[in-house]
């Protein structure tokens, strides 16, 4: 088995309840060699002390803390702070299952991929739904059909676009300058499609091994109650396609109608979710798109 070193990045707020948990399950992996980064963000709870005493016990575990400044701040602290050959992420109130990082490594060296793909379950209180995300198993070279890659893994049904499924050559990532832009929804997405051009080949394999826990109040379910996510998505977007643009990626940007679809998408999903009814939603819609780029492609308009 390979025993190159593995970085996983965890930002810690404010979640005391499934701080135990979360690290236990990392902790608990058949694969050995890894440093687990671990970054309190100013917490109010008593996070920071529960880190700080897995740290004293277990040389693995990177305590640092921060300043409130967000996931994403917290996660490129990670990015900068990484050892490792390949780095992983992982939400603080999750959980994975105990071969996830074997498997993976496994995966992204036997298809001589620059980043791995595995499947989660959703973790609901009373059931879970398993191997939920799209994730067939086998191996895509990128540039051999971008739209298909899109279309067929991003576009689809139950996507899977986050980092918590991944494992990343580090050497990709760090080269990359791509880090998490302060984003209350889509963070995830558009850092992962912002590396998408930089990697020739990613591998995937159909098992459920990270641990999607569903939690009514958190910001991924109350986001929409407190603001207007279409905009959130639209700047995200703006984003993207600024980024394909400037770097002359023009594979990548020709296929931002179908991200443009996926936006739009979400924002419906997460609107639901909290309550809104149709006409609000679209009304956020008018007012979240108007004037930026996402409505041109939405429209037709920019093809």
């Amino acid at each position: 088995m390979s025993n190159e070193l593995i970085s996983v990045i965890i930002p810690f707020y404010n979640l005391e309840k499934y701080v135990r948990r979360c690290l236990d399950s990392v902790l608990g992996q058949t694969y050995g060699n890894f440093e687990v980064i671990a970054i309190d963000d100013g917490s109010s709870d008593n996070t920071a002390e529960m880190l700080a005493e897995y740290a004293s016990k277990d040389a693995r575990i990177v305590f640092k803390r921060q300043d409130n400044a967000g996931a994403g701040a917290a996660s490129n602290f990670g990015i900068e702070s990484a050892r490792g050959e390949y780095l992983t992420f992982v939400d603080n109130d999750d959980f994975i299952e105990p071969t996830m990082y074997e498997q993976l490594i496994i995966t992204l060296k036997e298809n001589s991929a620059d980043m791995a793909v595995c499947n989660f379950n959703l973790v609901y209180e009373d059931y879970i739904n398993k191997r939920y995300g799209n994730v067939k198993t086998g191996a895509v070279n990128l540039y051999d059909d971008v739209y298909g890659y899109f279309c067929g893994r991003c576009a689809c049904a139950k996507p899977n676009n986050y980092t918590w499924t991944r494992l990343y050559k580090s050497s990709v990532v760090k080269n990359s300058g791509v880090r998490f832009e302060n984003l209350r929804l889509g963070a995830d997405t558009l850092f992962n499609f912002k590396l998408l051009p930089l990697m020739n080949r990613v591998a995937f394999i159909d098992e459920g091994l990270y641990n999607y826990v569903q939690r009514e109040d958190s910001s991924v379910f109350t986001a929409a109650e407190k603001e207007n996510i279409a905009m959130v998505y639209a700047d995200g977007f703006q984003s993207l396609a600024d980024y394909y643009k400037t770097n002359h990626f023009k594979e990548f940007f020709d296929v931002l109608p179908i991200h443009a679809y996926t936006r739009l998408r979400s924002v419906f999903f997460y609107s639901r979710l909290a309550g809104l009814s149709d006409s609000e939603i679209a009304a956020n819609c008018v007012s979240g798109f108007k004037e930026r780029d996402i409505a041109k492609y939405l429209t037709g308009a920019a093809i």
